[in-house]
């Protein structure tokens, strides 16, 4: 059964192929994050297969967001800083800024203790929704939050 990135990717007419070989990941991999509801599809790899999949489809780089949209459809945008609105912009900034790890993970359907452990284990990956929810709901620029932790994909 195809994955709602492996939707995306059909809808694209993307070449899978090519796709992994310009970013490193095997065609088996690629495959099962198309084809397989239980492989993890981490942010690292969503951001370059979403990415490349969309240039070489001619998607404009301003239609990231809403190719997000497109496979992750129930995003929950500023659930993170709404809830601090009514308040003084000083105490926004505060807030926001320093709230507890756990009501962040809850929030954004994280494992307990899982931001705890990427400072513990460099080794530590957010999955894609991880990452997306909590750009949205801090109302990041995700494509901006992408190429500063990923790096710019140079084509």
């Amino acid at each position: 059964m195809k994955t709602a990135l492996g939707n995306y990717l059909d809808k694209n007419k993307s070449n899978k192929s090519k796709i992994a070989r310009k970013i490193g990941l095997s065609e088996d991999r690629l495959n099962a994050l198309s084809n397989e509801d239980t492989a993890i599809l981490y942010a690292d790899e969503f951001y370059k297969i979403l990415f490349l999949s969309n240039y070489y489809a001619g998607v404009p780089l301003k239609e990231f967001d809403n190719s997000i949209t497109q496979i992750f459809p129930n995003r929950k945008k500023g659930i993170l800083v709404d809830k601090f609105s009514h308040l003084s912009p000083t105490a926004q900034l505060f807030l926001v800024h320093t709230q507890p790890k756990s009501d962040v993970e809850s929030a954004i359907g994280m494992p307990r203790n899982k931001i705890s452990k990427f400072a513990t284990d460099d080794k530590k990956r957010a999955t894609a929704s991880e990452f997306i929810n909590f750009c949205d709901g801090m109302n990041l620029d995700i494509l901006e939050k992408f190429e500063k932790l990923f790096g710019k994909i140079q084509i």
